[in-house]
């Protein structure tokens, strides 16, 4: 049996309790969060025996054999890297650090002190991503041409709404660049393979000045009429990415949380020089394939019709689409599998892969500074 030690229980926290609720071999020790309410509340939803405050308690255990880190990316380094040094596996939330020096630090001691390591870009675990990238990577496209997509959110479209990634103290050096960014930027480099080689950002804020509440606020919910006070917002709420790829196919990317009606429309189009293909997390059990000389396809998400390596991940029959939870649950299982030895370690995010859309994180704030193209780091 692993043991896991999980915490932060926030938005994401009870969505990675869930997913390790149904994976067998695996048990929830100890849930530890800074608001003990929370933690309370995650152990008796989920029937963990033990709760904390203090998230060293976790790192002291010697049962406890993996840390899901699920804070604030200002936690993201120094919690994973104590978990690190203490022998643990660590399962962390993206970005990976806030610097990309420090994200670089803990992808060296992961190395050093041989540890499983995961980051949750779930989006690459939906079954119609999986199909996606094992075309491309069979050549059916052909020559990958050009890449297009978006992230549009609106739980920030107001000025009362307020969440602790607007806050470059909590945050970092950016918001929605490195929250929405680094799933989508993850997604283009699995699906085709290519690695981004040079980016020129534009960010802005929309809204300059929001109202934050008095009392905490959890991610997507509605502070309504709550005590509040006008706060300089430091982060962007909108960017926008040109970027050239490896093989030299342009491409552009466009996310903001500020577009009304747009609840979490995440889409991606990938055109080749034989067909393209078209993906869109509003309709995630669909598959857009287009071609010039002959009709469209729509590949609905089926185990049958799938690539046998795409297929494993949709786990129920035609017609019973996965949603966001399994997209969890599906990088979760490929995780916990390296422990047995039955894993796909090729397609897997690790902190390498963090470390990778650092790197691109990093040339876009460089671009957006310098005001040009900023090659990534190689």
């Amino acid at each position: 049996m692993i043991k896991v030690g999980l915490i932060g229980t926030g938005y994401i926290g009870p969505i990675h309790l869930d997913a390790l609720s149904r994976l067998s071999g695996v048990k929830v020790k100890t849930i530890i969060d800074v608001n003990e309410k929370l933690a309370k509340r995650a152990a008796v939803q989920f029937n963990v025996d033990n709760y904390g405050t203090d998230y060293r308690d976790i790192i002291k255990d010697p049962e406890i054999d993996v840390v899901h880190n699920c804070t604030p990316n200002k936690y993201h380094f120094l919690i994973t890297k104590n978990a690190l040094e203490a022998g643990k596996n660590v399962l962390s939330e993206k970005p990976l650090a806030m610097t990309l020096k420090e994200a670089e630090e803990l992808v060296d001691l992961a190395e050093k002190k041989g540890a499983v390591t995961g980051i949750d870009f779930c989006y690459r675990y939906y079954p119609m991503v999986r199909e996606m990238a094992a075309r491309a990577r069979k050549g059916e496209p052909g020559n990958i041409r050009m890449v297009t997509g978006s992230y549009f959110q609106d739980w920030l479209s107001m000025e009362t709404d307020w969440s602790w990634r607007l806050l470059r103290s909590e945050s970092g050096e950016s918001n929605i660049t490195a929250d929405l960014g680094s799933h989508w930027f993850d997604l283009l480099q699995f699906i085709t393979g290519i690695k981004v080689k040079e980016v020129f950002g534009d960010l802005a804020t929309i809204i300059p000045v929001r109202k934050k509440p008095k009392r905490q606020v959890l991610a997507f919910e509605k502070a309504g009429k709550a005590e509040s006070e006008d706060i300089e917002v430091e982060l962007e709420d909108y960017s926008s990415v040109l970027f050239h790829m490896e093989n030299g196919a342009p491409g552009s990317f466009t996310a903001s949380q500020v577009c009304q009606g747009r609840k979490s429309d995440t889409e991606i189009q990938v055109y080749g020089s034989r067909c393209s293909y078209a993906w869109n997390h509003k309709e995630s059990d669909k598959l857009w394939i287009g071609h010039r000389e002959k009709p469209n396809e729509i590949l609905m998400e089926d185990p049958v019709l799938q690539d046998p390596s795409a297929g494993k991940y949709a786990t129920l029959p035609a017609g019973h689409p996965l949603g966001y939870r399994d997209a969890v649950l599906n990088l979760f299982r490929d995780y916990y599998d390296v422990f047995s030895g039955k894993a796909d370690n090729t397609l897997r995010p690790d902190f390498k892969t963090g470390y990778e859309e650092m790197k691109i994180l990093n040339a876009i704030l460089e671009s957006f500074r310098k005001s040009k193209w900023i090659k990534v780091e190689k």
